[in-house]
This record gives C-alpha cells, structure tokens and sequence, in this order.
C-alpha cells in the first residue's frame, strides 16, 4: 500500500486533470450555445423564439449515460450530485438563467428548483404561485418551478386555476420527497396556533389532531411564510423544511411528523416552450366539454385509449365562465410533436372545446413510483 505522501500527490495529479477535463467540457458547452444561438436567430420566427439552454431530455440522457457508465466506488446519486453542478455551470456560461419558485427562500419549492439546476442559476422568490406564471410570461425569468401535486394531499389548486388561464408550457417534472418539521421557539405545550401551507397542513393532520389537538392551523402561502410568522410570535409554530430553522431562527420540535413517510411533492418545470420529444415523454391537455352532449366527456377520454396512449392523471376544476361549467385536464403518454397525439388531438376537438395542449416533458417519475 502506498504512503499518505504519495496517495495525495496521486490526488493532487487527478486534481490538476480534473480541472483540465472540466474547462475542456465547458469550452464545447460554450460552442453549443454559440452553435443554439446560430440556429435560434436563423430561424423565419427568430423574433418570437427563445434560446433555451436547459434540455430536460438531454440531462435525463446524460444522467441515465453516467449510470451506465458508473463502476463505483462513487454511488448513483453522488455522481448525479457532482454532474448537475456541472450543467449548471455549462448552463450559466451559455446564459443567465433565472427561476422563479414560492418563496420566501427555504420553501420545500425553493429546495426542488435548487436540486434540479444546481448552484450556477439565479433563484427568485415570489409571493404566490400566480407570481411563478407571470414571470415566466413577462419574460422576466427564464423559468419557473410550480408545486403540481403531493402525494399524500393530492392536486395543488391554485396551480391548476393558473395552468388554466396561461400562456406558459411545461418544459419538465421534478420530485422532492418531503419531510415536514415542526418548529417554534416555544414547547410543544404552549404552542396555540401552528402555521403552514394548505399541503403542509394537509400531510401533518394525523400528527397534528395527536400532538396539537388544540391548537388553531392557519395557512399562509408557503411553508416559510410560516416560519417567518412563527418566528415573530409567542406560543406559535410553523410546520416546514429543516432548512428553515436555520434561515427563521426557529429550534426543530420534531421532525418527520409528515403521515405518509413516502410524501413526495411534483413539480412543474415552465417556459415559454416545451423541450423537443424523447423517447418517454408525458403531455398535459386540458379541455371543456358540452355538458348538454350525452357521454361528451366519455367520448373524449376514449380517443386517448384509441391511440393507445396511456392517461395517468384526470382532474376537473370551475372554469370561471359560469355555474357548473368546468375544465378538464389529463395528463397522458407521449409528445404532442409525434404523429399519433396530434392525431388524438385533432380528434379530440370533435368532442370537447377549448382543446389546450399545455406541454409535453420527458417522464421523469421515479421508478419505484411508475410500478
């Protein structure tokens, strides 16, 4: 076996490659936005159409590469970890990219975004979900991260009324398993009121009608909204990220009192466009139907099972325009680039108005959750 001296020399020359390889890979990154930005401006629709430097379905490329590749000692998810610092890099070197997400910062929003493009990108924290929309809209992000549904607590709404009304497209899906704390500064005895996001409260209600009986649950608009608010009373807690103890202030009471130990919340990746079609891919449609039509809305759902593509999510919601009028979304397999989803579109306006096709993303659901 080697020395100490001489293993860290060894270390010191792998170091010195490792430099040499990462700017090499950053000088072709360069070439790549050169060679997007070419192809972008060349275009007939150039004025209308945007540079993008995050691919989804090149990243879930690579990443599944790296796996194929990995021979250890280094572990799956410590090379996933080192490789997106790397493409945030090469990302931020072809543009400024900013996100918007629910802020204030240590939201469990806050957290996806920052897991999915790393340390090299501008985060931007907003006040409302509403917020997330009309700055990808106004162009004044690049992106957006939007909570779209959890696992326990179901579909975030206030998403959905927004996915309803605007004019962004997915571009990508993204996982966070969630663990919720519960902080104050107070015991857990005299706390009297306890303050969260609807989901937040949603997934902690066993724990909460256990422990709190008796405590008054308020919602705010994000989990660290809560804790900014626990942070500034007597008797009060927050139920939130781990993180936000440090960034609030607040001493952790408990940890993990989420009911479900699997709660995993999904996010919606948004801009201004959908990524080109992979192999794997996953749309998002909503529509109304004429209620007076018998068996509209059956019609409609069965197209998608005449093209054989698969329908993983239904929901329903107000559509605003009067009493007992509602729009529907689905989510289904496929791109809406590829010949049989255009055909089940086109089809599908036989049966149902207002036909909408929100984006297509590559399937990125992990894979213990698509068994």
């Amino acid at each position: 076996m080697s020395d100490l001296g001489s293993l860290r020399e060894r270390i010191d020359t792998l170091d010195t490659t490792l430099v040499n390889l990462l700017n090499e890979r950053a000088e072709v990154s360069l070439n790549i936005g050169a060679a997007k930005r070419k192809a972008t401006t060349s275009t007939d629709d150039s004025s209308s159409k945007e540079l993008h430097v995050y691919m989804p379905g090149r990243e879930k490329e690579v990443y599944k590469k790296l796996e194929r590749l990995n021979q250890g000692p280094l572990n799956h998810s410590s090379l996933h970890a080192i490789f997106r610092e790397i493409m945030s890099a090469s990302i931020a070197l072809q543009k400024d990219v900013t996100v918007a997400y629910l802020g204030p910062p240590g939201t469990f929003s806050h957290q996806a975004a920052y897991e999915r493009l790393g340390d090299s990108v501008a985060y931007v924290p907003v006040d409302q979900i509403s917020a997330v929309f009309e700055a990808v809209e106004k162009k004044t992000t690049t992106y957006g991260l939007v909570p779209f549904e959890n696992s326990t607590f179901g579909t975030v709404v206030e998403t959905m009324d927004n996915f309803v009304k605007t004019s962004v497209r997915v571009r990508a899906e993204t996982y966070l398993t969630v663990h919720q704390c519960l902080l104050s500064n107070s015991k857990l005895e005299k706390i009297t009121k306890v303050y969260s996001h609807p989901q937040g409260l949603g997934q902690t209600r066993q724990w909460l009608s256990t422990h709190l009986p008796n405590a008054q649950l308020i919602p705010v608009k994000s989990t660290a909204e809560a804790a900014e608010q626990a942070a500034k009373e007597h008797d009060a807690g927050a139920i939130c990220s781990e993180l936000c103890s440090s960034l609030y202030g607040l001493e952790i009471l408990a940890k993990d009192i989420e009911d479900n130990s699997a709660n995993t919340t999904r996010f919606l990746m948004i801009g201004t466009s959908s990524d080109n079609a992979t192999k794997d891919d996953h749309t998002l449609i909503h529509f109304t139907v004429d209620h007076r039509q018998p068996g509209a809305l059956a019609d409609g759902l069965k197209i998608f099972k005449d093209y054989n593509l698969n329908l993983f999510k239904i929901d329903s919601r107000p559509s605003g325009l009067r009493p007992w009028h509602y729009v529907f979304m689905v989510e289904c397999s496929g791109h809406y680039q590829n010949e049989p989803l255009q055909k089940a579109v086109k089809e599908l306006e036989q049966f149902c108005l207002d036909v909408v096709v929100l984006g297509s993303f590559p399937n990125q659901r992990p894979q213990q959750q698509n068994e």
